[in-house]
């Protein structure tokens, strides 16, 4: 699993959410995001704790050392914009260094 991938989608499946006025846990599929539910709960909470998102409350369950959440209007904090924004323009300019070294002999 590319984490980094993983991370971009689920920042950017909050924010759409967040947009479009969607409410509740259920806004992440899993399938999509390539991860497991354990290993989205770790992801939100560090997403948490280092800044990137606001407006979830993380609950702990008996005998899982890894707590569940709540989103309670998840949304992008600036840093979590930021971060979108900056790894959108990165896959844009990779994107165009790929094709020019395709054209170049």
């Amino acid at each position: 699993m590319n984490y980094s991938k993983a991370i971009f989608r689920i920042l950017k499946t909050i924010d759409v959410a967040f947009e479009n006025g969607q409410r509740g846990s259920n806004i992440f599929d899993l399938n999509k995001l390539g991860i497991s539910d354990r290993r989205l709960r770790i992801i939100l909470k560090s997403l948490y704790n280092d800044g990137y998102i606001d407006g979830i409350a993380f609950i702990n369950v008996m005998g899982d050392e890894i707590p569940d959440y709540k989103l309670m209007g998840c949304h992008l904090t600036v840093d979590g914009m930021l971060y979108l924004e900056n790894n959108s323009a990165m896959k844009q300019i990779y994107a165009a260094l790929k094709e020019a070294k395709e054209w170049i002999p």
